[in-house]
């Protein structure tokens, strides 16, 4: 794909997921689009158009965080040609009660005008502290 057309194909599907857009989410993905979380994180990783869609229009944010919580700040985007990396910052309030404020880096591989690879990175030690899964 060309820089400008993986640019509005990335763009659109942050605005509908911002939007909780599943359908929108859908629709930028490819039928074998996969998800990889960092290793360290307990989800993932997610295969398939169906099961990426599902787990980013709430799926795993939603078993975390408290429904309508969620920011997601777009704090930079680069392209070029088949690949964007977004740095984000996401903050919310989880389901026991804490604030949660992480940096996010984010590589979109696309192909035929579909997103078709999602790799996720940030900081998995502080969500880890934050959740109760590591200690402090």
């Amino acid at each position: 794909m060309d820089t400008e057309s993986t640019r509005t194909l990335v763009q659109n599907f942050l605005e509908a997921r911002s939007k909780g857009d599943l359908d929108g989410i859908t629709a930028a993905l490819a039928d074998d689009a996969r998800w990889l979380l960092p290793q360290s994180s307990t989800f993932g990783p997610f295969e398939g158009r169906d099961a990426v869609a599902k787990a980013l229009g709430g799926g795993v944010s939603g078993s975390l965080f408290e429904p309508g919580t969620i920011k997601r700040e777009i704090r930079k985007m680069v392209v070029e040609g088949d690949t964007a990396i977004v740095q984000q910052r996401l903050s919310a309030r989880t389901r026991q009660g804490t604030d949660y404020v992480n940096e996010y880096c984010w590589v979109y591989t696309c192909r035929g005008g579909k997103i078709a690879l999602l790799e996720e990175y940030a900081d998995t030690l502080y969500a880890g502290r934050v959740f109760g899964t590591v200690a402090s």
